[in-house]
């Protein structure tokens, strides 16, 4: 055969492969008395690129067998370090189970699940060119699951999602192949700041890292090698590449009892929202573990469905806003307790609400949710608008008037950087959506609440507040919530936060 008539030959079966009506498909025979498994474990798929198999795991919609005429979206599932293609649907995570509740709520609709074996590769190309996982992933294996399986074969139905390691690669993977995949979820990204990249230790940073981005054996900045750089989302969601990646939608989550890795999904979020980049972000109550990433799919899957719908401004309530409407307040603007009354004011807890430049209705819806549901509880609330008085002063202030035996603090917007200079007062220290500037110093004996909405232009300070309370060793909650397009709705929804976590009361 001549090299041309050969290369002729290949176009023309590559032409072929792309027609649906071609693909060689499964040779599964309905049979209503014994319904074909979702779930099919064990597949391989042999890469002439890496001269390997790479085994897979897959779960089909329910009626995949019965409806042949149907073409499904396809979300690809990356695991961690150290797991492998069956991880997904071990007991503790169980993804079927949790697709199967997805689907019978109408939030999602039938999809093909795929669960690729990606071993301790971060589901990237090696340094070196001896391994390269990516580009097999995205030129022969993506379309290998496109032709054996009846696929919507476009980039807007298809989506990667991962935990840990394979969120790293999920999010890797999207940046650089936005031809192939338009989304991505990525639950606790196994993704260093650059000061523990440098710093971890040598064993760890050899196996775990050296050896996919190059830089074995060295310590310091010579670890961020040039190709590391190159990947690392840290390093390339800039300002500078916004267009670049802007065409690609992201959601990463993370727990905030995670021992050190929401240092760097925490940073990436604050660098993503400085450089304008369009994305969800989720700080929930969790650690490094398959509980976390099993809740986190309750959003991620119906975000993805949201997309592949048209959708364009996600929004995803996990609560509503409820503001009594019969809260009664004083002629100085503070509200009391029924309880504190009743104890003829001489022993409460003083929550002071501090603020800057709010219209006092807004404030007082906001402290009408505070107060919900707790009247016989000894407390007052006192609103303090920094612009008119020092913190020093309000509480100076609110003393004369008051007997207050313990004190809390709240600080939205512009009044985090007054908070955070006047720490000592206070016992209980909530921050929502606030902007803090400078040195900030835990003060170890109280407790914190950090919060804020996804696409608060506070972020920042938010992330130097978290670091310096992990850094510190001080207590603290941390949240990061779906934003409320309505300012207002947005504003109160802060505060429906922190009434789950006010303590005491």
């Amino acid at each position: 055969m001549t090299r041309s008539k050969f290369i002729l030959l290949l176009a023309l079966a590559l032409l072929g492969a792309c027609k649906e009506k071609e693909r060689v498909l499964p040779d599964i025979e309905p049979d209503p008395e014994k319904p074909t498994p979702r779930y099919a474990t064990g597949l391989t798929f042999h890469s002439s690129l890496m001269g390997i198999p790479v085994a897979y795991d897959i779960m089909v919609p329910d009626r995949y067998a019965f409806d042949t005429d149907k073409s499904y979206p396809v979300v690809y599932c990356f695991h961690g370090y150290g797991d492998n293609n069956t991880s997904w649907n071990k007991a503790s995570m169980n993804i079927q189970s949790k697709v199967e509740a997805l689907e019978r709520q109408g939030l999602i609709p039938p999809m093909i699940f795929v669960f690729p074996m990606g071993y301790k590769t971060y589901f990237c190309d090696r340094w070196n060119g001896e391994y390269s996982y990516m580009t097999m992933f995205v030129t022969e294996f993506v379309p290998m699951i496109d032709r054996t399986y009846r696929t919507i074969a476009d980039k807007d139905h298809r989506t990667v999602i991962g935990y840990s390691m394979g969120a790293f690669g999920a999010l890797a993977t999207t940046m650089q192949h936005p031809e192939v995949f338009s989304s991505c979820g990525a639950m606790s990204i196994s993704m260093r700041t650059d000061e523990q990249y440098k710093t971890e230790s040598q064993g760890a940073f050899d196996n775990q890292w050296g050896s996919v981005f190059g830089g074995v054996g060295s310590t310091g900045s010579a670890r961020l090698t040039e190709y590391y750089e190159s990947i690392c989302p840290l390093h390339q969601f800039t300002a500078e590449n916004l267009d670049k990646y802007s065409g690609a939608r992201y959601f990463i989550t993370c727990g905030d009892d995670e021992n050190s890795l929401l240092y760097g999904n925490d940073e990436l979020h604050a660098k993503m929202v400085e450089a304008g980049y369009d994305h969800e972000y989720r700080v929930g109550n969790g650690g490094h573990d398959e509980a976390y990433w099993r809740a986190a799919l309750d959003e991620i899957l119906p975000w993805f469905a949201f997309l592949m719908d048209g959708g364009t401004d996600w929004e995803h309530k996990t609560r509503t806003v409820e503001v009594p409407d019969d809260c009664e307040f004083q002629i100085d603007g503070s509200f009391l307790s029924q309880g504190y009354i009743n104890n003829g004011k001489t022993e409460g807890t003083g929550i002071y609400l501090f603020y800057k430049g709010l219209e006092k209705s807004l404030v007082n819806e906001a402290i009408a949710i505070l107060q919900r549901g707790n009247p016989m509880k000894k407390y007052l609330i006192l609103p303090c608008e920094v612009t008119a008085k020092s913190v020093a002063d309000w509480i100076g202030e609110w003393d004369a008037s008051y007997t207050i035996t313990s004190r809390q603090a709240i600080a939205v917007g512009e009044a985090g950087t007054a908070l955070i200079r006047n720490q000592t007062p206070f016992s209980y220290l909530y921050f929502e959506n606030a902007f803090i500037e400078g040195d900030i110093q835990p003060n170890l004996s109280a407790k914190y609440y950090i919060g804020q909405s996804d696409n608060s232009q506070s972020a920042k300070g938010i992330h130097a507040l978290y670091v310096a309370c992990k850094d510190a060793g001080a207590s603290f909650e941390y949240r990061c919530r779906d934003h409320v397009k309505d300012a207002r709705e947005d504003f109160l929804m802060g505060f429906e936060f922190i009434k789950g976590n006010l303590k005491g009361l």
